[in-house]
């Protein structure tokens, strides 16, 4: 069943959603497949790996508390060619200088892949721009660069949104809630679920838009992907100092486009208190002109009709008065009972080094002898094995597993049988 997208060309983040993750970064799907145990998928949310610098092979994933293989290739187009999902999301890990020519690859295949997320940062604004224009031209959908990507409680992680195993138990992203949020900053999508879990029933929806001047989704790309969806009660929109982004939303929220709540603040008022121009940490935070200004974007937001508070300190409890109105209003019915917490299943390796298991050793080699000068083999030298070529693979294991020499047609047959199960497994 292949997921639904909205005019901008981004899916539907389903819990059937699947995708191909660019780049090497074994952690980070380590940290999706995770993040499905959670949410109780029934199947990995990565389809496969693209590695271009390696070649065709499998990586093992722990998934829930058992083995999973996720096929890993060169070219997109070979997962293309080996796998019929339509609807795929692109987790795009290659580097700035890389980015375009992957992206490119990856736009060739409009049908399957449909959404993009591109991580690198300091993409160079030219670059940028022709992504976005091809992207545009086929109907695809991208949210970054320099994002961390996004996160659908229940359903769906892009790379490591969300942070730790920690970070997504405390703030309930294993099931949805009624908020959807957008920010630019990967790091505040971060304290931006911590506060809706504190003040809500929880996120339902979250991206990071990404913090350069030119991003692929834009805040009212979001803001209006949320007022369509009828699970989402309330939106929250943390902005910041540059660009003019926010004003799009202040301009749909007072035409009538945007009818449900808006919690809105642009964080970087303190820039106006200094008399020369203050560059924050992302490339497009910088204002360059009046009107770009983190606090002439919070007035011109509240003149619009969303719920602006006077600093960021009470950002959290106009989030839980909005929440509290709705709730008294009837249009969100909090949940009943909590569902229990999910537990992932905890490494051997890290409970070891907690100190909490032990585990005997699976071996113990009493075969060589590294003491002294050089090991020995059941006495033997090394030097005195590798000198003598009549000693062979088939004589240096029978002073191994033996612990002596044995007469050559032994040695012979061991290297048989070593020639004749190598290609084929211990069954043979």
């Amino acid at each position: 069943m292949p997921p639904s997208e909205d005019a901008t060309g981004i899916i539907s983040f389903q819990d059937f959603t699947q995708a191909i993750v660019y780049g090497l970064q074994l952690k980070a799907v380590q940290r999706m497949l995770d993040f499905d145990t959670l949410c109780g998928r029934k199947t990995p949310s990565v389809l496969a790996i693209v590695n271009p610098t390696g070649e065709a092979a499998f990586e093992k994933f722990m998934f829930g508390s058992g083995d999973v293989m996720i096929p890993v290739y060169a070219k997109i187009a070979d997962v293309i060619a080996r796998h019929t999902v339509v609807g795929l999301m692109l987790v795009n890990f290659a580097s700035f200088r890389s980015v375009e020519e992957s992206t490119m690859e990856a736009l060739k295949f409009p049908r399957a892949i449909k959404t993009h997320a591109i991580i690198a940062e300091g993409v160079p604004e030219a670059v940028t721009r022709r992504l976005h224009l091809e992207a545009k031209k086929r109907g695809v959908g991208i949210i970054g660069p320099a994002t961390v990507g996004g996160v659908m409680p229940g359903r769906f992680r892009i790379g490591n949104a969300g942070g730790a195993v920690e970070n997504l138990l405390l703030a309930k992203l294993y099931r949805p809630g009624s908020v959807g949020y957008t920010t630019k900053s990967g790091g505040m999508s971060n304290e931006l679920n911590n506060i809706v879990a504190l003040n809500t029933d929880g996120v339902r929806e979250g991206i990071a838009i990404g913090g350069d001047r030119w991003p692929g989704l834009r805040f009212i790309d979001v803001v209006t992907r949320f007022e369509s969806d009828p699970t989402i009660k309330m939106i929250v929109l943390l902005g910041e100092v540059g660009g003019h982004e926010e004003y799009a939303v202040a301009e749909a929220i007072q035409e009538g486009k945007i009818t449900k709540p808006v919690v809105a603040w642009c964080c970087g008022t303190a820039a106006e208190a200094f008399d020369y121009e203050v560059q924050f940490g992302h490339a497009g935070a910088k204002a360059r002109g009046t009107d770009e200004t983190a606090g002439a974007k919070n007035r011109a937001l509240a003149k619009a009709g969303a719920h602006v508070p006077r600093s960021f300190d009470e950002y959290g409890d106009l989030i839980a008065k909005v929440y509290k109105a709705l709730v008294d209003g009837g249009a969100i019915v909090p949940p009943a009972n909590e569902p229990p917490v999910p537990q992932i299943p905890a490494d051997f390796e890290t409970l070891r080094k907690k100190g909490q298991v032990r585990k005997p050793a699976n071996f113990v080699c009493s075969i060589s002898d590294d003491r002294g000068a050089e090991p020995t083999y059941a006495g033997v030298p090394i030097s005195e094995i590798a000198a003598d070529w009549q000693i062979g693979v088939g004589g240096t294991v029978a002073l191994l597993w033996f612990r002596k020499k044995l007469p050559h047609f032994a040695t012979k047959f061991i290297e048989l049988c070593i020639i004749t199960t190598a290609d084929h497994g211990p069954c043979v």
